[in-house]
């Protein structure tokens, strides 16, 4: 008897045990789950203390931040694809000249070949298309002439051609357009002729009647070279090249009306000198790379320049506490300026704008920053403040060097494609034909229809 009452309670402290065992278990199970939501909870905190970091200095969150929203965030509809709402839409127009007109008719009605009565309405349609070309070869039959006076054998000269080239005029300004306007390689350019052309040419030839048009305008580009000094404004910039493995500079000097490529070994002022002489007196417009201060002429130092470097420093990971402040501080001066300059007309106005500005520069520059970023930022701008305003006193000079780089622009891209020059030769012959062909853009011209002229007025 004493032993099946030990049994009996043995299964109830069993039974006990059990559920108590399971309660634990559900206990432990809410802790896990309020756990989990506890650090998804610190999770969200900490992302949005750091959005809201970013937003106290001034920053955008990354995008994929500003797609991803929290749970407590509806989302946003996503937004319509295609043009707004009621946008109408532009179809091409038609034709301006129509070379081929060609009237269809039926015979018979095309359903049950019954008779048809012509009706007096038509529908007109319009196609354009590309016509298939291929070279197209001139034979000349030269005759001569014996002259009973002089005793010589004449025989008249084959108009438009190059000397001792098979190929034509426009087969040489076509392919410079292609290797400098469109960037192709030697090798594209040879594919493009061949399979369009059937010119059966290979990269050799266009290598050599690329050197034929550098050497045929080149009397141009020393025209542009010596027309440079004369300018009233020029903006230059240079950029990194490798010549035949070695380091180079690639420079561009650039007008309204001109523009010159020049390489050189040096990236110093001599450059600017052996370009725009020694007694230049116009203002040129540049970057504040140091070997430019003793260059000559008025100068203007590029605004984008300088508040793009602020804005960097404003977009480091950590900023400058004064960063922002800094960068929107210059924004405002130069928007300030060129809100002033749609107003200024006498010179007198102009002179004491100019002065204003400067002042006011050099009062923000010297505000008393305290990070050395910000500080290095600010000793330049006083440095430079004179030349930051030169396009309120002369009328007509840009505040940005945005037109130099624009058309340094191309060379970085065909850099890119082609790789380095492989002789100073190529590197010459480029200067050239890019000069020759920047200075026609400049004119509102292009290589293929103004070229033919002046390759005609050289060969002359």
């Amino acid at each position: 008897m004493d032993l099946n009452e030990e049994l009996l309670s043995l299964r109830e402290k069993n039974r006990v045990l059990s559920e108590e065992n399971k309660e634990l278990k559900k206990h432990l199970e809410l802790l896990s789950e309020r756990t989990k939501k506890l650090e998804e909870e610190n999770q969200r905190i900490i992302d949005e203390n750091q959005k809201l970091r970013l937003i106290l200095f001034g920053f955008k969150p990354p995008k994929k931040e500003q797609r991803e929203s929290s749970d407590d965030v509806p989302k946003s509809e996503p937004k319509k694809l295609g043009p707004p709402v009621g946008h109408k839409g532009i179809s091409r127009k038609k034709p301006d000249r129509v070379d081929k007109t060609v009237v269809l008719r039926l015979d018979a009605c095309p359903h049950c070949n019954g008779e048809l009565s012509e009706l007096e309405q038509t529908r007109e349609r319009y196609t354009e298309d590309i016509v298939p070309v291929t070279l197209y070869v001139t034979k000349y039959i030269i005759k001569q002439g014996y002259c009973r006076k002089c005793g010589k054998i004449v025989y008249p000269e084959v108009p438009e051609v190059i000397d001792n080239c098979h190929f034509g005029l426009h087969f040489l300004l076509y392919i410079t357009y292609l290797r400098y306007v469109m960037n192709l390689p030697d090798n594209k350019i040879a594919t493009l002729l061949n399979d369009i052309y059937d010119a059966r040419v290979s990269e050799g030839t266009i290598v050599e009647y690329l050197k034929r048009a550098a050497r045929i305008f080149g009397a141009e580009y020393e025209r542009i070279k010596k027309q440079m000094n004369e300018l009233k404004t020029c903006h230059y910039d240079d950029t990194g090249q490798r010549v035949n493995g070695m380091n180079r500079w690639l420079w561009v000097f650039i007008s309204a009306e001109v523009m010159l490529y020049y390489s050189s070994k040096s990236r110093s002022k001599k450059v600017i000198v052996e370009i725009l002489g020694e007694e230049y007196n116009g203002v040129t417009v540049q970057d504040f790379y140091p070997s430019y201060d003793q260059a000559p002429g008025l100068k203007q130092k590029c605004w984008s320049h300088l508040i793009r470097d602020a804005r960097d420093m404003a977009e480091k990971k950590k900023p400058p506490p004064e960063a922002k402040e800094f960068h929107e501080g210059l924004q405002q001066i130069f928007k300030d300026a060129k809100e002033a300059l749609k107003q200024l007309g006498t010179e007198d106005e102009r002179n004491s704008t100019y002065a204003a500005f400067v002042d006011r520069l050099k009062s923000f520059a010297t505000k008393g920053w305290q990070h050395y970023d910000v500080i290095r930022l600010a000793k330049r701008t006083v440095k430079y403040s004179d030349e930051l305003f030169t396009f309120i006193l002369m009328p007509g000079v840009e505040p940005t060097n945005n037109r130099a780089e624009r058309a340094l622009r191309p060379c970085v891209v065909q850099n890119k494609i082609w790789g380095c020059h492989r002789t100073e030769d190529g590197a010459k012959n480029r200067d050239i034909l890019m000069s020759v062909i920047g200075t026609m853009k400049q004119q509102g011209k292009s290589i293929l229809t103004f070229g033919k002229e002046r390759v005609l007025k050289a060969l002359a």
